[in-house]
């Protein structure tokens, strides 16, 4: 399906709180600042935060636990400060992974997935995981620390959302692996790693979390746009969830995305 094939309109993004003329003026002087800022990448809101960066995170700590998940022809690594997240990060992993593997994309034979405390500075506060591109890691805080955001998505956090932040991270990480084009845009990026997220929650969580968006789909490439996603990453996710749903040939249409026959500029 490529790009342009649809009429364009306008269109208006959704959310699952309302927003104030005071922080669309606060997300916009945000989005002009990321747009300077080459290779800084940003979603608005407490949502999933990504940052392309090629800064190593400074002041790593030295992991206590270090576990090894098989998945298909993958080794999974998960390194944390503490066990008790890393059976649910295998779990996440694995959900993406053999999603990703069914649509036809490849899956790399080595993931490496980190938690943490906190988050590499350079990361928004408010911040929940992070992919670094240039070094192919995956960057999720730790339960304790996530759980601190009280909700996401609309719905109190717990275990189920925690899984599906980790499968969102680790389908940017194969992904990654798959784009045939140097510089992806960030929509490109971000429908993939939603459509992976929600398509791997359990059905009637998933209905949950999409009970607080009543936005529609959206209608073709043309209505995802990196503004949209800025202005409202969550639900930017959920139309692109919808979307993936009306396609007869979803596994085709990722792969116009990451050959960039769509979702480009």
């Amino acid at each position: 399906m490529a790009q342009g094939q649809y009429k364009r309109k306008l269109t208006t993004s959704c959310s699952a709180e309302e927003r104030t003329s005071e922080s669309r003026s606060l997300i916009l002087e945000r989005f002009i600042l990321a747009g300077v800022a080459a290779g800084l990448i940003v979603a608005v809101g407490v949502g999933i935060w990504h940052q392309y960066f090629r800064e190593k995170p400074s002041g790593e700590p030295q992991f206590a636990v270090e576990i090894r998940c098989n998945v298909l022809n993958a080794v999974v690594v998960v390194r944390s400060p503490e066990h008790s997240d890393t059976l649910i990060v295998c779990e996440g992993s694995r959900d993406a992974i053999v999603f990703l593997a069914f649509q036809g994309l490849d899956v790399p034979r080595d993931i490496a997935i980190e938690l943490f405390a906190r988050l590499p500075a350079v990361v928004s506060a408010t911040a929940t995981g992070c992919y670094l591109e240039s070094e192919r890691r995956a960057l999720v805080l730790v339960y304790s620390q996530f759980r601190k955001f009280k909700t996401w998505f609309g719905i109190p956090i717990d275990r189920s959302l925690y899984r599906s932040l980790v499968s969102h991270e680790v389908a940017h990480l194969v992904a990654d692996y798959n784009f045939k084009i140097s510089k992806p845009t960030i929509q490109a990026k971000e429908y993939i790693a939603y459509v992976t997220q929600f398509s791997t929650m359990e059905p009637a969580f998933r209905e949950r979390v999409l009970s607080h968006f009543p936005c529609k789909a959206f209608e073709g490439d043309w209505q995802m746009s990196t503004t949209i996603y800025m202005f409202d990453c969550m639900g930017f996710g959920v139309r692109a969830y919808r979307h993936f749903l009306l396609l007869t040939d979803g596994d085709q249409y990722l792969h116009a995305i990451l050959n960039g026959e769509a979702l480009s500029e």
